[in-house]
């Protein structure tokens, strides 16, 4: 009589149910940022150029960039650029280092006019343009950039005109409903006079 031998049991498959678990879960994230890309595409692509909502998105990307070079301009050299366009073009300067990502200087928001810099270090200065509460000024420990937005006004002393300024440091975005409501306005005197 020849004994056989049993197989060794097998191991459990939990490594491969680990990696089908981890494989389904990368393709369902994938297909979220596919998903996400194709609405902001589509979204983008279905507003006119001179809609309140894509200009704000414009110069919302815009913002987003020049604090960025901003910050890396501090994390070089320990403080701010100094305030105003000046200040911009060294940070633009030191951002695109080795490569001219901007040629002509910082970019107007999408109104055509300049975005408005300060260092917390320029607060209260003469000229120095920085919203302030009762508490003290917003963005105390870093700077304010700024586009006035739509209506061209700031804001700093009416909340009203305070609405639409775009800011670097309010993560909120509380602008972003002026935007919609004046997106609606805008679509609808497309509607009436087509």
């Amino acid at each position: 009589m020849t004994s056989t031998s049993n197989p060794p049991p097998a191991k459990p498959a939990v490594w491969g149910q680990l990696v089908k678990r981890g494989l389904a879960a990368a393709a369902f994230m994938l297909g979220v940022a596919i998903l996400v890309i194709a609405v902001v595409w589509w979204r983008a692509h279905r507003l006119p150029e001179d809609a309140p909502l894509a200009r704000m998105y414009r110069t919302e990307a815009d913002l987003w960039m020049l604090r960025h070079a901003i910050e890396q301009y501090h994390d070089r050299n320990g403080v701010y650029p100094p305030p105003g366009e000046g200040g911009l073009e060294r940070a633009i300067e030191t951002f695109g280092r080795g490569a001219d990502y901007l040629p002509g200087g910082p970019p107007p928001d999408a109104w055509g006019r300049p975005f408005h810099y300060s260092p917390h270090t320029a607060y209260g200065e003469d000229g120095a343009e920085a919203f302030r509460t009762e508490e003290g000024y917003e963005a105390p420990e870093t700077f304010q950039l700024f586009s006035p937005g739509a209506s061209g006004e700031p804001g700093f002393d009416d909340p009203e005109a305070r609405r639409d300024t775009i800011t670097s440091w309010e993560p909120d975005r509380p602008w972003r409903r002026a935007y919609r409501e004046l997106n609606d306005a805008f679509m609808e005197e497309r509607r009436e006079s087509q």
